[in-house]
């Protein structure tokens, strides 16, 4: 098999409005592979948050052989806090993060070897979206998290609080 995967990553500032980071993603996989070889999209079932996974997402929840996904996070670097006097104080900043992906996945990879049950293709685009505070003590923080996409799968979360210990410097 052959396996071709490429990764933009980039940021983006917009003034005092704050700054965008933006991951793009895309990959292909060649030839007939047994599933431990498909890109099995990155879950996450901790309470952390993990800006490389979707977070709301179980582990093994998801195989493709050919996909694309987005991530964007846009920090608003106190954008609003700045104007409650004394929320302005804590020096907390906002944040709000998109991430999605869509796949594709050949009828004969999943016959290779058996599919575990949890284990299903893309049929549709994956989502989920997020809102959250940063800087809480200067390195934690806390995000709101919504899935939008495949809310009736078995045993998923649809809205999840996650926590983060991030150092900025």
């Amino acid at each position: 098999y052959q396996k071709l995967q490429i990764s933009v990553t980039d940021r983006i500032r917009f003034g005092y409005i704050g700054q965008t980071e933006i991951n793009i993603e895309a990959g292909k996989i060649w030839g007939e592979v047994p599933f431990p070889i498909l890109e099995m999209h990155n879950g996450n079932e901790t309470y952390f948050y993990d800006p490389a996974s979707f977070n709301l997402m179980n582990f093994y929840e998801f195989a493709s052989d050919q996909w694309a996904s987005l991530s964007l996070t846009h920090h608003f670097n106190g954008l609003f806090f700045n104007k409650i006097p004394m929320i302005s104080k804590l020096k907390l900043r906002e944040v709000a993060s998109f991430k999605m992906v869509a796949g594709k996945l050949n009828p004969s990879n999943q016959t290779i070897l058996k599919f575990p049950s949890t284990l299903n293709p893309l049929s549709k685009p994956y989502a989920e979206t997020g809102i959250g505070i940063e800087n809480i003590l200067k390195v934690f923080r806390v995000d709101a998290l919504w899935r939008l996409s495949y809310l009736n799968n078995p045993n998923i979360a649809k809205f999840g609080i996650r926590m983060a210990i991030q150092i900025d410097f």
